[in-house]
């Protein structure tokens, strides 16, 4: 049977609001992905688990500190994103602001229920998965991650990855001069 949902036609684009600028011409669109380079916004998917970047833990060990990371497959997480995003990077780092956009899907436990909406308001933190591609992409995308200066970052349940778009921001009285 139904539901409510289900039986819901989608307005407008079906999708959620989006004022996305039409692309210009001197942006690259790579067709298979749907991912898109620019001169000043880059925009591209990752498929995978992500992993939060987690806590750091230490202890002294014979007089010399241990430093561990507490999370799991992080590294690999991080890797898998810096080589998604190296296929679209600019030859030298972003100097300057930018600002990014993080959609982040994680998998719908089995015990959620079926017929009503759920949130994913249980880990992972979305402040961590966000420090996890921020920390990948830099050195990649831009030189460091204090170069952020506008970020939005949503987290919902759906196929697991990060549809991520980073922009330049650009100050529009320089456009002026």
């Amino acid at each position: 049977m139904a539901t409510k949902q289900s039986r819901r036609k989608p307005r407008g684009g079906g999708g959620r609001a989006s004022a996305r600028p039409p692309i210009l011409p001197e942006e690259e669109v790579h067709l298979e992905t749907g991912a898109i380079k620019g001169e000043s916004v880059i925009r591209f998917h990752v498929r995978g688990l992500p992993v939060p970047q987690g806590s750091l833990r230490s202890w002294v060990v014979n007089g010399k500190p241990v430093i561990t990371s507490t999370a799991k497959g992080l590294g690999s997480w991080r890797r898998l994103v810096a080589d998604v995003a190296q296929r679209f990077a600019p030859m030298e780092p972003w100097a300057g602001p930018v600002g990014i956009e993080l959609d982040f899907g994680i998998p719908k436990p089995k015990s959620a229920p079926k017929r009503r909406r759920v949130w994913p308001d249980k880990r992972p933190d979305l402040d961590k998965l966000s420090r996890a591609v921020l920390d990948a992409l830099t050195y990649v995308i831009f030189a460091d991650d204090s170069q952020v200066v506008h970020l939005r970052a949503t987290k919902d349940y759906g196929a697991p990855g990060v549809a991520v778009e980073i922009r330049r921001v650009i100050d529009d009285d320089a456009l002026e001069a």
